[in-house]
């Protein structure tokens, strides 16, 4: 525990970096995890999702372990309380790529061969999403470091502001998704849609805890 605390005297984003390392480990078997569903491949599924659930697990232990480091008796260069919420957004990550794998595994779901390209595209613009707030967390390590955080302040607010764009990006796919399950309702089982339109969900709030992620770092900044 106590290295966690040295981590956060030095620099907060250090220790961030290691849940967010974590995370990125769960987000990078998304797109495998929809390909072998594609694919038919339910043995390789099963296998992504027990990855993605032990890799979940190891993050939230790091959360939980950064969250327990945080004695009120140490001295820290940043607001406790915008560090806290920082952690519980990104912490919201993992939860959610588990929950996308459940939802993939716990019943054979039908996926029409039409939906791949868009199904994909969809995936990639929510991934892409975490990818960039995964980015920022390196910015902002190696400008605290450096001492220069004010001094880029202005910009890392650009880049916040970018990944906002992405995040309405990876919503205007999910509603174009929406739109070609529901154009093709007729073909699919009540149950599929049901299901489908939860899978959509969960995959677009991959995007939205990012980009949440990043805006939360907006106080840490002024």
């Amino acid at each position: 525990m106590q290295s966690f605390v040295r981590l956060f005297i030095k620099s907060p984003f250090t220790a961030l970096q290691e849940h967010m390392a974590k995370t990125a480990e769960c987000v990078d078997l998304v797109q495998p995890m929809f390909t072998a569903l594609l694919d038919g491949d339910q043995e390789k599924l099963a296998t992504i999702a027990k990855d993605i659930s032990e890799t979940g697990h190891l993050a939230n232990e790091i959360k939980n372990e950064i969250r327990d480091s945080l004695s009120r008796s140490i001295f820290l260069p940043v607001n406790r309380v915008d560090l806290l919420r920082v952690l519980s957004r990104q912490g919201s990550i993992p939860g959610t790529v588990k929950n996308i794998s459940i939802l993939l595994t716990i019943r054979r779901t039908y996926a029409p061969p039409a939906w791949r390209d868009p199904l994909l595209s969809f995936i990639d613009k929510c991934v892409a999403t975490f990818r960039a707030t995964h980015e920022i967390y390196n910015i902002l390590k190696d400008l605290f470091d450096a001492g220069s955080i004010e001094r880029e302040a202005e910009d890392i607010q650009v880049e916040i502001d970018a990944i906002g764009h992405l995040e309405w990006e990876a919503d205007k796919a999910q509603f174009e998704m929406l739109r070609i399950m529901f154009d093709m309702e007729d073909d699919l089982k009540p149950t599929d849609i049901f299901w489908w339109a939860k899978i959509f969900r969960e995959v677009s709030d991959l995007a939205n805890y990012s980009e949440k992620s990043a805006d939360r770092i907006r106080p840490m900044l002024q």
